[in-house]
């Protein structure tokens, strides 16, 4: 199996709710240390990866995950559009009004910062 296609297999069991944040987080983690030894990735999916490394501090959520896997859905040819894709999607992201509505959340809240 490729990175790329461990990549759709995460992201897929994310937003089907069979991952849950946390795993998807560590395993970002896991995989961002594997990659920066082996530079075998193509650009977005060392994206992707790096977002999920971040997750909670980037509140990245599983409607996030949707975007990232219509990029990986582009050919390999594509990867600037996709990558493009990606990061016009995360800048729209707002951090603070996510915090602020995760603020309660199990996994998410523990990172909102102390908000009200």
């Amino acid at each position: 199996m490729t990175v790329r296609a461990d990549v759709k297999a995460v992201l897929d069991a994310w937003v089907a709710g069979d991952m849950a944040e946390l795993a998807v987080w560590e395993w970002g983690q896991q995989t961002q240390a594997q990659l920066a030894q082996t530079p075998a990735a193509d650009e977005l999916v060392r994206d992707i990866v790096d977002t999920l490394a971040a997750l909670p501090f980037d509140m990245i959520t599983s409607e996030d995950a949707v975007v990232m896997l219509d990029a990986l859905a582009n050919p390999v040819e594509e990867t600037d559009l996709s990558v493009n894709l990606l990061w016009n999607h995360l800048d729209g992201i707002s951090a603070d009004e996510r915090r602020y509505h995760h603020r309660e959340h199990p996994f998410y809240g523990q990172f909102a910062d102390g908000l009200d």
